[in-house]
């Protein structure tokens, strides 16, 4: 199909294509395809993307949004002008005599590019549109139409294996026939396919394989039926974990009593680890959030919509000023009205039955627009999201949510106090306040004796001072559990403000869990009342045994121990990203240093120039660390200083890449008193530096030194003349996948000295990947090695390579070449195994 719209693009009577199918059958992955299509660049000036409709809408988005991302896509500066005449009048001057390819996608409904000005003349442009509905293709606008269909069996099944990408996998007698399986229940749906495979190809058993087989067949009847609440939010929606599954629990969508709060925490974090390992959640825009496909939120909302009472009314993205008719709300168990254009509600509704009530992201919503009856008849609401609106006050009819246990008016920045009324919410969990316009508790607050959580702002809108807080509100709070801060600037946070919270907190028996938000930074711990003690002199001292620290952005800390030494032993996890001021990452010495942290990662620091500052590391400094990444630190000149790689012997990923300032990885002085190095990494990717000679340097690397390691990736080394200096392959004997490109100046991999005598050189390797080594010219001298796990073989760019080291007898694995050598072009396939036949071998000529 793709071919087929190409071959169109390239006629000159066709001006206009429109490709229609079912949701999820592939329409965008072909609009994508083109976007990014070389031949594409080559036949237009320019492709512009609109996303003409949100999803869930029957009408395409109006036209001052479209001409706003034309503009957008044209890099047009529209600051001060919202004239739609005129912006429509400098995108058609801008377009004027360009040709253009306009891909529209998701178009509900006949467009009129005359009403955004966007020339269309007889100079090759083309418009290529995506749409659900036939009758769209109809228009004046189309010549040309193609339906895109499920995929057949053999099409369907050609896509998993590609996606799935394991070959061993598809040809266990076992688990073939089980990915076959999996592979039929995806229907032939392109995205489907690709979202299953994805996730399948992490199960390695047959059990596992069988399990998940089991759980797409009984979704959604299974135990996960939080995905309801998430298919509530709007289309694109990042969703915070923590709030999600405080909904969860509130809304009993977890089958327990949620009184039962250590166990609904575990159930809660199993059903969201399910349903991201089912694809059915994805990852947000950070740790702490998830987002859903809009074609399994599309999915999920067909199927509650199926339900025989029809329980949910779910109408987001819509643009609605009026709300939907007083009968939709009636016997409904969730409402969904979120990003929407309401500005009043009804004085009442009778809705007795209603569980949750999604409002957020009506900023018409504002003081009067909600009727002071509005929640009189919702005795049974247990969620309510106002969030994001323009409301200046609470009705009174708050007072009969006695039910409720979730409140969210997070950035109601008009909303500067809560009523008195609030008080009445005698069975609230979780308020969410932060961003709005309060910046004090009131005293009615302590009537909530169930509160759990509090999320809270100092300050709001651009308000970076010192704030007043009344702070002797939190220890009235009995039950809570956890306290969230947002905080403008750092400076808001002085000492006596945190002497204070600690001096609240502290008092509190149920206290578990505490985090500040800074705008570039999130500082979070969990603990319990016995980490949080007084000393004799009266200070608080609060231990945050799972602490972790993400620095983004922030402009004068210049090294961790700014936040001081104490709290730095109790981090366990750290992210360094774009802190100009930062030269060092551990700066004192003669102290024990981070000796709880098991997670490093450290990226753009234009100014660090060592990540331990020179002097003896002490023992226990560090010793935890498992994981250590270091991007684009062109100034870092070493990754260990002398004696620190003897205290990381817990480090399993090793990943440095863009730091040009590198010349090697380890050194001889690495293993003084015949120390193993590294003795527990497994996976070593080293990309892009300029400078990298060797990774190590001088002497024989040490008995234990890199004996797990299972993973080696070396890319972009122009310098680099040895992979593997001599006697070192020999410790390798893990390594299960190797690739190397773009490493100028080697002549061969393996050393022929260790291949002598040792055929088997090595022996679990399974994928061995070559690409673009301009002066290779031999794996190894040595022709007959042995490759007993060898499954897949890579090679392309690689002009000089003339032979392989493989004896006479060596068949029965599976090769992909492809490539340039002095023969000429060859290219070697495997066959797609047909289901449900064990997989048959192909054979390397």
């Amino acid at each position: 199909q793709l071919e087929k719209i190409l071959h169109w693009l390239r006629r000159y009577k066709v001006k206009g294509i429109g490709i229609h199918g079912i949701v999820g059958i592939g329409k965008t992955t072909i609009l994508l395809n083109l976007n990014n299509h070389e031949q594409v660049a080559k036949m237009f000036d320019i492709v512009i993307w609109l996303t003409v409709s949100k999803e869930g809408s029957k009408e395409n988005q109006t036209r001052g949004h479209l001409q706003q991302a034309v503009a957008q896509r044209l890099k047009l500066t529209m600051a001060g002008t919202s004239d739609a005449d005129e912006i429509a009048q400098r995108i058609f001057t801008e377009l004027e005599g360009i040709k253009y390819l306009l891909l529209l996608d998701d178009v509900k409904e006949y467009l009129n590019l005359n009403e955004i000005w966007i020339p269309f003349h007889n100079n090759g442009n083309k418009i290529v549109l995506t749409t659900r509905l036939r009758h769209v293709c109809n228009n004046k606008m189309v010549d040309k139409a193609i339906k895109v269909e499920y995929l057949s069996r053999g099409e369907s099944w050609k896509m998993f294996q590609d996606v799935l990408g394991s070959k061993k996998l598809i040809k266990d007698e076992r688990i073939g026939p089980l990915a076959y399986q999996v592979c039929i229940e995806c229907s032939g749906l392109a995205l489907l396919i690709e979202k299953v495979a994805n996730t399948f190809k992490l199960k390695t058993t047959e059990s596992i394989w069988s399990d998940g087989l089991n759980s797409w067949r009984m979704w959604p009847s299974q135990e996960c039926e939080g995905i309801k609440e998430v298919a509530l939010y709007p289309e694109d929606s990042n969703i915070n974990i923590d709030s999600l599954l405080e909904r969860w629990e509130a809304d009993d969508l977890l089958g327990i009593d949620s009184d039962v709060r250590k166990v609904c925490v575990v159930i809660g974090d199993l059903v969201l680890s399910h349903l991201k390992n089912v694809s059915l959640l994805e990852e947000g825009k950070s740790d702490y959030h998830v987002t859903m496909h809009k074609f399994i939120r599309r999915v999920a909302l067909y199927v509650l919509e199926g339900y025989p009472k029809c329980e949910h009314l779910v109408e987001t993205n819509k643009a609605l000023r009026e709300r939907p008719d007083e009968e939709c709300w009636r016997e409904k168990k969730r409402i969904s009205l979120g990003d929407n254009e309401l500005d009043r509600l009804p004085n009442s509704m009778n809705c007795s039955m209603l569980s949750t009530l999604f409002l957020q992201n009506n900023l018409g919503l504002k003081n009067g627009n909600i009727p002071p009856g509005f929640f009189e008849h919702m005795k049974t609401l247990r969620v309510l999201d106002l969030s994001h609106t323009g409301i200046t006050s609470l009705p009174s009819s708050l007072s009969f949510l006695t039910a409720l246990k979730v409140l969210d008016l997070n950035n109601c920045e008009q909303l500067v106090e809560l009523p008195s009324h609030i008080g009445e919410l005698v069975h609230l969990e979780s308020l969410d306040i932060h961003g709005s316009g309060i910046t004090n508790l009131p005293p009615h607050i302590e009537n909530l004796i169930f509160l759990k959580r509090l999320w809270i702002s100092f300050g709001h809108g651009n308000d970076t001072r010192d704030v007043s807080f009344n702070y002797d509100m939190i220890s009235k709070l009995s039950r809570l559990e956890e306290l969230v801060i947002d905080v403008k600037s750092p400076q808001q946070l002085t000492n006596e403000v945190v002497e204070n919270i600690m001096n609240e907190v502290a008092t509190l028996q149920e206290f578990k869990g505490f985090r500040v938000c800074f705008p570039n930074m999130i500082v979070t711990g969990f603990s319990s009342s016995r980490y949080i003690t007084r000393t004799a002199t009266g200070t608080v001292r609060i231990r945050v045994p799972e602490a972790r620290i993400l620095l983004i952005n922030h402009k004068d800390i210049k090294q961790l121990s700014d936040f001081g030494t104490t709290n730095m032993k109790q981090i366990r996890g750290c992210l360094v990203e774009s802190c100009d001021a930062i030269e060092t990452i551990m700066d004192t010495v003669g102290s024990e240093l981070l000796p709880n942290l098991e997670q490093l990662f450290i990226k753009n620091q234009p100014l660090l120039e060592t990540i331990w500052k020179e002097g003896p590391v002490q023992p226990g400094s560090v010793s935890k660390l498992t994981t250590l990444v270091i991007s684009n630190c062109p100034l870092l000149d070493k990754v260990f200083p002398l004696g620190a790689i003897e205290h990381l012997c817990e480090i399993g990923n090793l990943t440095i890449e863009k730091c040009d300032n590198v010349e090697d990885i380890f050194t001889e002085a690495d293993a003084v008193g015949n120390l193993s190095v590294l003795p527990k990494l497994k996976e070593l990717i080293l990309l892009d530096m300029a400078k990298l000679s060797s990774i190590w340097r001088e002497g024989p690397l040490q008995p234990g030194s890199l004996t797990k390691l299972t993973t080696l990736i070396l890319s972009g080394y122009r310098i680099l003349v040895k992979v593997f200096p001599p006697g070192a392959i020999l410790q390798l004997r893990e390594i299960r996948y190797l690739k190397i490109e773009k490493c100028d100046e080697v002549e061969d991999i393996i050393p022929e000295a260790d291949a002598v005598g040792n055929l088997s050189v090595l022996p679990k390797l399974e994928e061995l990947i070559l690409l673009d080594m301009a002066i290779l010219s031999s794996i190894c001298a040595i022709e007959s090695l042995e490759w007993p796990s060898l499954e897949k073989l890579e090679i392309f760019g690689c002009p000089s390579l003339c032979r392989l080291p493989f004896n006479k007898g060596f068949y029965g694995y599976l090769f992909e070449a492809a490539g340039q050598n002095s023969h000429g072009d060859d290219q070697f396939n495997e066959e797609y195994v047909d289901p449900p036949v064990p997989p048959r071998h192909s054979f390397w000529q």
